[in-house]
């Protein structure tokens, strides 16, 4: 099981790697930059736009510095340390270096702040939007997956795969919006403005919204796997062998369909929780999803690439734990690793 952990995070560096660099190629290949001129503020001339970029070492190559190291080869330097810094001295390398060493940089658009001010204080808004939406979508979306599996072509089932359809086809803004207008304007049973988000009450309406997608589809996939082991020759041994219902669905149907559901809950999490964008603009919750969209538009490069190798992070981690859970579920698996 060692091995296994050590494996699957030396895996989880050439992932970072390559995330960190599409994501640095894609943030170029957008038009514009982070001190560009903006018809709606003041101007920024030429001469500031320059000491800017060179402050932030925006005016260094994008990948190699080709020129950096041909001036130190030309004058006589032969020791491959130094030239291969001079070579890798470039905007992406550069902010590798710095990520690694866990600064992820200062903000170009929000002056005086660092990335990760900025995260770490919006942070804790979206993870309790994304653990309340979670908590919401495994304690009904599996007992209900279960049931209806339990219950085929009864009428419990065919209510609870209705209600699953209307939770992944309608959109989020829909429902956000729906609620809104309904349990806020209509019955006032939310507030819609002044919220203490410091407070648990005004996640409830966004927080049942953000996770009505994610329990939608861990109750379809719920009611799949129970069907498919129901049915396998070991529950009927089970079964013949005297075991009570209850024992048989909690120690051989359960134990055994949960993995694959347990399978999407780790990156369902960290994707609640990294800030859904959708929920946070309708409802005004200011945490990191309105902010990594904000830096988007503004080029904020940053801060994108920072928000970014966060959330790769997460999603990496989050399947480690994935992977380790398989064991408490299933023996084989844990012997086998």
């Amino acid at each position: 099981m060692l091995q296994f952990i050590i494996r699957r995070f030396l895996w989880a560096i050439p992932v970072l790697f390559f995330v960190a660099l599409v994501s640095f190629f894609l943030m170029h290949q957008a038009p514009g930059g982070p001190f560009d001129k903006d018809n709606n503020k003041k101007q920024v001339d030429g001469a500031t736009l320059a000491s800017l970029n060179r402050r932030f070492g925006l005016d260094k190559p994008q990948y190699v510095n080709t020129s950096a190291f041909q001036k130190l080869y030309d004058q006589g330097e032969r020791n491959p340390l130094t030239l291969g810094r001079a070579y890798l001295d470039s905007q992406f390398f550069n902010y590798v270096a710095n990520a690694v060493r866990g600064d992820l940089g200062p903000s170009y658009r929000q002056r005086g702040k660092s990335v990760q001010d900025i995260i770490f204080k919006q942070w804790p808004f979206s993870m309790r939007l994304g653990l309340l939406a979670m908590l919401f979508a495994v304690c009904v979306g599996i007992p209900l997956g279960v049931v209806a599996a339990l219950r085929q072509n009864s009428i419990v089932d065919y209510i609870s795969l209705f209600f699953a359809t209307i939770g992944v086809s309608v959109p989020t803004f829909v429902i956000g919006l729906l609620v809104i207008i309904f349990f806020g304007t209509t019955l006032k049973w939310i507030s819609i403005t002044n919220n203490d988000w410091n407070t648990w009450r005004p996640y409830l309406a966004p927080g049942l919204v953000l996770g009505l997608s994610t329990m939608s589809f861990i109750t379809r996939i719920t009611r799949t796997t129970v069907l498919e082991v129901k049915r396998q020759d070991y529950i009927r041994t089970a079964r013949a062998k005297g075991l009570n219902e209850r024992m048989v669905i909690t120690r051989h149907i359960l134990r055994n369909a949960l993995i694959p559901v347990v399978t999407v809950l780790g990156p369902a999490l960290v994707d609640l929780i990294t800030g859904a964008v959708i929920t946070e603009s309708i409802f005004s919750i200011p945490g990191v999803g309105k902010f990594f969209v904000d830096a988007i538009f503004q080029r904020d490069y940053s801060m994108i690439m920072g928000s970014t190798l966060i959330y790769a992070t997460l999603v990496v981690a989050a399947n480690i734990v994935v992977d380790l859970s398989y064991g408490l579920l299933d023996p084989r698996i844990r012997s086998q690793g």
